[in-house]
Parts: structure tokens; C-alpha cells; sequence
């Protein structure tokens, strides 16, 4: 998965902090930055650096299980990211739509 990011150092110093994750070197060639998943099997998520920023797309967004919402919420907010919208269903799910400090939404839930 690639996350686009006019200021890629930011971007990647967000991404990592939130997931908890080791950001790998920059690779000044291909403008890239991996995240290297905690666990075997994880997900790769690259921040790519892009000229200008892209429009927003919704067609696909990342939905990230943390274990509270308040704190990650919290922590989203100290890093500089948004809550943009806190949603309940009637069975009292919960989730957040939030978003980095580039503008890319994202929700987050309890499991």
C-alpha cells in the first residue's frame, strides 16, 4: 500500500509514530520511505513523495483496529492529524474518521 506525501519526512515520521512501526532509510530515487510491519506477515505501507498534492480520492481508505478510542484519537491529534467525524450505530459500534496531517482520511475502530 502507498500512502502520497508532499513532505515525505513528515509524513513518514506520522505513519510510523501512529503504527508503531520502524521507518525504513528514504530511498532518494524513488522518492519512497517503507514501513516495516511489527509482525511477520504485516502489511508494507510505503509514503511515496509526490509533486503537488494529489485530490482527494475516497474510493479506498484504511480502516485501523486500535484498542481505544480516546487515546488513539489522542495520539492522532498530538501528532498533528484530525478527528474529522465520530459515527455510532444503533448496536453502539463505534468508529472515528480522522485524518494525517496531509489531509488523508482514515477511521478507526475498536475490534
Amino acid at each position: 500500500m502507498i500512502i502520497n506525501a508532499e513532505d515525505l519526512t513528515a509524513a513518514a515520521a506520522f505513519w510510523s509514530e501512529f503504527m508503531q512501526v520502524e521507518a525504513g532509510e528514504p530511498d532518494g530515487e524513488a522518492g519512497i520511505v517503507w514501513l516495516r510491519p511489527s509482525a511477520p506477515g504485516g502489511v508494507n505501507i510505503g509514503i511515496q513523495r509526490v509533486l503537488g498534492h494529489p485530490a482527494p480520492v475516497t474510493h479506498v481508505h484504511l480502516d485501523i483496529a486500535v484498542d481505544d478510542l480516546d487515546a488513539a484519537t489522542a495520539r492522532i491529534e498530538a501528532l498533528g492529524g484530525l478527528l474529522r467525524k465520530a459515527n455510532r450505530l444503533d448496536n453502539g459500534f463505534e468508529w472515528r474518521v480522522v485524518q494525517d496531517p496531509a489531509g488523508h482520511e482514515f477511521c478507526i475502530f475498536v475490534e
